[in-house]
């Protein structure tokens, strides 16, 4: 091979090999807090709450974003990534969701304890948390709410939602999105359920 073609090969090459490696580019995501932030006021600040636990099934605990096919496998896409620990994400998105709707700072986490011990314990289970074989995105969740003083569990309840509309498999960025919306709609429930608690 010549000087001239063998330079012409090269160059096509790395060409194409920076096509290919920026279209299969890794894209990293999170879960973001969506509520808005509620008012506050005196009875809202004596509210403080320790999500003592936030667990997910094990299958979410890889990086790579997952979503489920008709025939009840899993697939996880490699180029689609969670930027952090799914739990670690979840547990802070849902601390800011709660701060904001109850208008308290007073949300505690396992890396952010709270300086005294809290009026309530919250454990939280996802049991499934991502884009169905139908196109809509799913959130189950089963929570639990304990007062400090009595040890007694107030609330213990399990609810379910799907997202307003059907997503694109490769709409990656839209199921995320979906996600953190869907989140936010646990957060109110919670929310909900601890301001009449009270």
């Amino acid at each position: 091979m010549n000087p001239f073609k063998l330079a012409s090969f090269v160059v096509t090459m790395v060409l194409l090999t920076g096509c290919s490696s920026s279209a299969d580019a890794v894209r990293y995501y999170l879960i973001e807090p969506v509520s808005v932030a509620g008012t506050p006021n005196e009875g809202a600040q004596a509210i403080s709450i320790e999500i003592v636990d936030l667990e997910i099934p094990q299958y979410m605990e890889r990086l790579q974003i997952a979503s489920r096919r008709p025939d009840s496998q899993l697939i996880f896409a490699s180029t689609h990534r969670w930027g952090e620990s799914l739990r670690k994400n979840l547990t802070r998105a849902l601390a800011r969701n709660l701060t904001n709707l109850l208008g308290t700072p007073n949300i505690g986490t396992p890396v952010n304890r709270l300086n005294s011990p809290p009026t309530y314990r919250l454990t939280v289970y996802i049991e499934r948390f991502e884009r169905g074989a139908d196109g809509y995105v799913h959130l189950l969740a089963r929570w639990q709410l304990i007062h400090r003083e009595t040890g007694e569990t107030i609330i213990n309840s399990s609810n379910a939602y799907r997202s307003e509309y059907r997503i694109d498999s490769q709409d990656f960025a839209g199921s995320v999105l979906a996600m953190s919306k869907l989140l936010g709609d646990l957060s109110e429930t919670v929310a909900g359920r601890i301001e009449k608690s009270q």
